[in-house]
């Protein structure tokens, strides 16, 4: 460089002393430097977070003694080759493009403005040159937390027990198309087999979930650890919504839309591997799923199946796969040592001699116990000791009730966050659980079933178990299927002990006795004994299976069943007498309700208010939202006659239903207070929104806008 012209910048150099200045002071004059070369995109993508980095490298040249910022390196000089290296910018390899630079000419106005009354001249060409130093800081400092938080997910996925697996895996998938993978709580093998497969070579993956909320949180996880976060190389599709393409690899799918997909020939080829998860659960669809696989892996000899679960029945899984050559594989948990508290209420007074399936609750849920647990845990562990709580009940209903009261709780001990958890929350909502507590909080997060496999939350210390859990049962009184209240398995109560183990030594609450606990089945009752047939028969015979009654299901269920199951659909006109399927079981298979619901929609298509027939079948296909109260206390029977029909409780049923619909829409009021009053259930009529339109959706498919529009 010439030394004339060094002398004089030098002599003509500017000083910029933090002391006096700040940058975060004018941080709108600043912000065009922040722009990419188009002047649209931004260089920093979290400018909140850039100018607290700023605030802090400004106190920290502070602290230091070194309040003047160096002179900017000129854009000519060739920092490789600088025989100084005092300056920090020679050990970042990040340089902003020639483009970028280029901003500075367009700061020129800002400039003019400081000078004349904006800033008092604070703007200055220098202190954009630093300032653009700062922010080559800034990203080199984010490129670096980005690769140690890489460094620290791949050393995570390396200490999973699944990790040491890994090459038994591939070896066991070389010898057999069957693999059962029974893997204890914590071993990884949700996250991690899609990606083994993967890196396997097989380029075509379905994993099943049985709840919508796994398939999507499961998606973003391995989406996330494989860095393909806004690729497409990890999806998921579930009803109504997909994240896929045609170069997803691994799809994350619930097993009733997979099930529809195996239903074409065309999708036969589609997958190389097949992974069913959780399947211990045991519900409708994955019971059926296992019986089209099975057949499948005789029409598609190459078809390479996964079974994977915790709580696995291994015998009867291995047995039912027996003939197809299955191997087992068993991965150890990664559980620390969990202490056990039984809690039972004193108002619990249920004998361990009686049946575990009998044990069903009345009443509304009583919060306290819950209370009492979190005032407990708040006694025997300061709030430095990082942990969260997870709270098991058995619904949306009870989730509501306990959030309510740990709330008011929450108000007196203000360090902790409570957060309810389940499908029916948007993703923003259900995202929330995921999050890190600030320091010196805790979460407390209510949920369902749902975060006993299918989810998993890090940092859970804690787990309150109600030991109940809501199923699918057959009402015979009126003949459909309603949501019961039972105690839940010994397995499920693993499963959720389970979860206080994960990062550290945990503590399980039990809100029942030992004894009962003792009297509890080992497995959860198969969703096939315990609820009608005809939708999934009706089903099995439009994917044209030749014989309902010789499907090889792993747990049979009664002739008898079957056989009034087929009497039924025939009496619909879903079934000819000769047991092929008519046009009107054809269009039933296609609707999300139960049958007798969808055949009253599909013949309500020659009324002429097709709307109100959709919203009657979408309330009657939700638990009924009056409540016993409704009927039993005369102050509600009053504030529910202005609305009661003369043509029969469906219709008093939609009435309230509009009513609640009107409220919400005007604000006029509170409409919890307005079901409160009437003896209504909210959540239930929450429910039916969803599905109204679900059902909006498969009439659109089915054809009911023709008719819509023709009679509107």
């Amino acid at each position: 460089m010439d030394k004339s012209k060094g002398k004089h910048r030098q002599d003509t150099a500017e000083r910029t002393n933090l002391i006096d200045f700040s940058f975060c002071d004018h941080k709108s004059a600043f912000d065009h430097l922040l722009l990419s070369n188009d002047q649209r995109n931004s260089l920093i993508e979290d400018r909140n977070d850039f100018w607290k980095f700023v605030n802090k490298y400004e106190a920290m040249l502070k602290n230091m003694g070194q309040p003047v910022l160096p002179q900017p390196l000129e854009d000519g000089d060739d920092l490789a080759a600088a025989t100084s290296k005092t300056n920090k910018l020679h050990c970042i390899p990040i340089r902003l493009n020639e483009e970028a630079k280029k901003n500075r000419h367009f700061s020129d106005h800002h400039r003019k403005y400081s000078s004349t009354g904006g800033g008092g001249g604070d703007v200055t060409a220098l202190r954009e040159k630093q300032l653009q130093e700062i922010i080559l800081i800034y990203l080199d400092f984010k490129q670096k937390e980005r690769f140690a938080k890489i460094k620290k997910l791949r050393k995570t996925q390396q200490n999973l027990p699944i990790f040491k697996y890994k090459d038994a895996l591939k070896k066991s998938l070389d010898e057999t198309n069957v693999l059962i993978i029974a893997g204890d709580t914590g071993c990884g093998k949700s996250t991690q087999v899609p990606q083994y497969l993967y890196e396997f070579g097989y380029k075509s993956i379905a994993c099943t979930q049985p709840r919508r909320l796994a398939c999507i949180s499961l998606s973003k996880r391995v989406a996330h650890e494989m860095l393909d976060d806004y690729g497409s190389t990890v999806g998921f599709q579930i009803r109504f919504e997909k994240n896929k393409t045609q170069h997803t690899n691994i799809l994350f799918i619930t097993e009733g839309l997979l099930l529809r997909q195996l239903a074409l020939e065309c999708n036969l080829e589609q997958y190389d591997v097949l992974i069913l998860d959780e399947i211990h659960e045991r519900n409708l669809y994955g019971d059926f799923l296992l019986g089209v696989t099975k057949c499948l892996l005789r029409a598609k000899p190459t078809l390479k199946l996964i079974l994977m679960s915790a709580t696995i029945n291994v015998e009867l899984f291995h047995n039912y796969f027996k003939d197809e050559g299955a191997k087992l594989l068993q991965v150890p948990g990664r559980l620390y040592p969990i202490k056990t508290v039984y809690m039972p209420p004193p108002s619990l007074e249920l004998q361990a001699k009686t049946s575990s399936r009998s044990q069903k609750s009345s009443g509304r849920l009583d919060p306290a116990p819950f209370v009492q647990v979190l005032s407990l845990i708040d006694e025997k562990y300061s709030t430095t000791e990082r942990g969260d709580v997870l709270i098991f009940v058995s619904g949306v209903n009870e989730i509501t009730t306990v959030c309510d009261a740990a709330k008011e709780y929450a108000e007196q001990q203000s360090h902790w966050i409570i957060l309810p958890l389940h499908s029916g929350l948007s993703l923003a909502e259900q995202d929330k659980v995921f999050d890190y507590a600030p320091e010196g909080m805790r979460k407390c997060i209510v949920s369902t079933n749902i975060a006993e496999t299918s989810l998993t939350v890090d940092g859970i210390r804690f787990v309150v178990d109600s030991g109940k859990v809501k199923e699918m049962s057959y009402d015979a009184s009126c003949k459909g299927q309603r949501l019961k209240e039972f105690w839940v398995s010994k397995s499920s109560a693993e499963q959720r002990k389970g979860r206080a183990g994960r990062t550290g030594p945990g503590t399980c609450f039990r809100l029942f006795s030992e004894k009962q606990y003792d009297a509890f089945e080992p497995y959860p009752t198969p969703e096939i004994f315990r609820v009608p047939l005809d939708s999934i028969l009706l089903q099995m015979v439009s994917m044209g299976l030749p014989n309902v009654r010789q499907f090889p299901f792993i747990e049979s269920p009664d002739e008898e069943s079957i056989e009034q199951t087929i009497l039924g659909l025939k009496q619909h006109n879903a079934f000819t007498p000769d047991e092929k399927i008519t046009a009107l079981g054809k269009s039933l298979t296609n609707l999300p309700v139960e049958i007798t619901i969808g055949k009253m929609l599909l013949m309500g298509c020659v009324f002429p208010d097709v709307e109100k027939i959709l919203t009657l079948a979408a309330v009657m296909s939700v638990q009924n939202p009056f409540t016993n109260r409704a009927y039993t206390d005369p102050k509600c029977e009053e504030a529910r006659s202005a609305l009661e029909s003369d043509q029969g409780d469906i219709f008093t049923l939609l009435r309230a239903y509009h009513e609640w619909l009107l409220i919400k829409w005007e604000n006029r009021e509170s409409t919890r207070k307005w079901c409160h009053k009437l003896g209504i259930e909210e959540q239930r009529y929450i429910w039916s929104v969803p599905k109204l339109q679900e059902c909006k959706i498969f009439a659109t498919i089915t054809g009911f806008p023709l008719m819509i529009s023709n009679n509107k």
